[in-house]
């Protein structure tokens, strides 16, 4: 449709930038800005990098467990009884001797057999007999002796596990599970702050517009009222014409006060959200060219893919209900190796003295089978739960994989819907303009009435407000879309 010269006139006038104000000069802020303050700054984002680095500890912890584990033990005891008493006493007719074992009396041979036992298990190699004897043979006077009753000791051992029923190794895979869901979930938070960033933006921009129509409406209505008080003092209308063109003066005051309201409240919420106080300096925003044809990004109108099917599997959410049916599995193997014999082998080197002699340095190697006989019982019910929380994360997966092919259809509806509603509004708002031009002219000519005329300056507002409602609500949808069909491309970034 041709544009009538009032009607460029207008569209150049309201495309003027009305952001002079005295202070510090406005920061240009674009959308891409933004976003790149707000996904720097916002907690959510912050939260979920701190996830994933956790995750990726969690990781290298379970790396671990292929390792030996070494553990250093020290000690010491003080027993209420020693282990070993032997004693003797000599009178006149005879020597007698007695002897206890953890404090209890024994008789001579269970004591040389005992003492036997003990010192080869101590690494002695000692006769018992003879010791005893001569213990006694040199006895003259009362005497004791008494072993093991305190002593210190220190070990250094060394465990490798050889098979633990595949714990180690699903763990590492359970880990590594954890670490991508983590990385997908910090995917989910920056969509979702850049999502929300960039609609804070554009809608102070639409309030921006809005005043901008607002201010324009007043000058048209400040001009015609002055024009129709000169037509009142020439008695060429009534005052009623007038009365009517301050009413709508003062509605359009109201408006223009919520505006600026609306603006404050916005500005301070974006703001906030990237983390901008607001002692810094103000922003200056894109502004809409109402003047031309605007420039959109057509491109964003395609899926990826051209199936939505194959653009909902590339999405985070997808992949991370694929992770949940495998976390699911893992974990009911995980179950299983607890039901599994555990072998592993080890070394240990200590020093030790605990009869009363100088430390004395001992090694060993050991191997250890653990073969649980009873936890097959409990087990096997831990099995079958896993197996149908397993199952249960298969239904939800393809219950949800259908909803988000859902999802990514009803997105590119909707954008493609929103692109094409942005020519009808165009087309109303010319409309409206050129319905303007024509009323104005018919009042002039006293062939309509100001009802009417002030009626055309509300239509051609209200086309304008919905035009820029438009827009900003196809750049928010096609914004969206894009998150939606750009999956594949970000896990490949983050496989990179």
């Amino acid at each position: 449709m041709t544009m009538k010269p009032l009607s460029i006139i207008l569209f150049l006038v309201l495309s003027a930038p009305l952001w002079a104000q005295p202070g510090p000069s406005p920061v240009p802020l674009s959308p891409d800005s933004c976003v790149a303050m707000a996904l720097r700054n916002q907690v959510a984002v912050k939260n979920a990098a701190l996830d994933l680095s956790a995750a990726r500890e969690t990781r290298r912890a379970a790396f671990t467990q292929f390792f030996p584990s070494i553990a250093l033990q020290a000690g010491y005891f003080k027993a209420q009884h020693p282990l070993i008493d032997l004693s003797a006493s000599e009178n006149r007719e005879s020597l007698s001797l007695s002897a206890a074992f953890d404090g209890h009396p024994i008789t001579a041979e269970e004591t040389e057999r005992l003492l036997q036992q003990l010192l080869a298990l101590l690494g002695y190699d000692v006769n018992a007999s003879e010791l005893v004897s001569q213990f006694t043979d040199r006895l003259s006077v009362d005497a004791q002796l008494q072993m093991l009753d305190h002593g210190v000791f220190a070990n250094l051992t060394l465990t490798q596990p050889l098979f633990a029923g595949g714990r180690i190794v699903n763990g590492n895979r359970l880990a590594a599970v954890g670490v991508e869901a983590a990385a997908l979930q910090l995917d989910l938070a920056r969509d979702q702050v850049e999502l929300h960033a960039y609609t804070l933006y554009w809608q102070i921009v639409s309030l921006y517009e809005k005043q901008r129509t607002l201010h324009y409406l007043q000058r048209m209505l400040d001009t015609l009222e002055r024009d129709v008080a000169v037509a009142v003092a020439a008695g060429l209308t009534g005052r009623n014409d007038l009365l009517k063109v301050q009413i709508k003066q003062n509605e359009t005051s109201v408006s223009a006060l919520q505006l600026d309201n609306g603006i404050a409240l916005a500005t301070w919420a974006l703001r906030q959200y990237i983390c901008v106080p607001d002692t810094a300096a103000p922003f200056r925003f894109d502004t809409l060219p109402f003047d031309t044809p605007i420039a959109l990004p057509t491109a964003t109108l395609n899926t990826s893919s051209g199936s939505p099917s194959v653009d909902a599997e590339g999405r985070p959410e997808s992949r991370l209900l694929h992770l949940s049916v495998e976390a699911a599995r893992l974990q009911k193997l995980m179950t299983v190796g607890q039901a599994l014999p555990t072998l592993a082998v080890g070394a240990t080197y200590g020093y030790n003295n605990i009869a009363h002699t100088p430390m004395r340095p001992n090694g060993l190697i050991f191997a250890t089978l653990s073969v649980p006989l009873t936890a097959w019982w409990q087990s096997t019910h831990d099995i079958r739960k896993n197996e149908l929380q397993r199952q249960k994360a298969e239904n939800t997966r393809a219950d949800m994989q259908q909803k988000l092919t859902l999802q990514t259809l009803q997105s590119w509806n909707q954008t493609s819907e929103a692109y094409a509603l942005i020519a009808v509004r165009r087309l109303g708002m010319e409309q409206a303009a050129d319905n303007l031009v024509e009323v104005k002219n018919h009042f002039d000519a006293g062939m309509t009435s100001m009802t009417e005329l002030l009626e055309a300056y509300t239509l051609l507002s209200q086309a304008r407000n919905q035009w820029v409602d438009q827009v900003i609500d196809y750049l928010i949808k096609s914004k969206r879309h894009s998150q939606l069909t750009s999956g594949k491309l970000k896990a490949a970034h983050r496989l990179n």
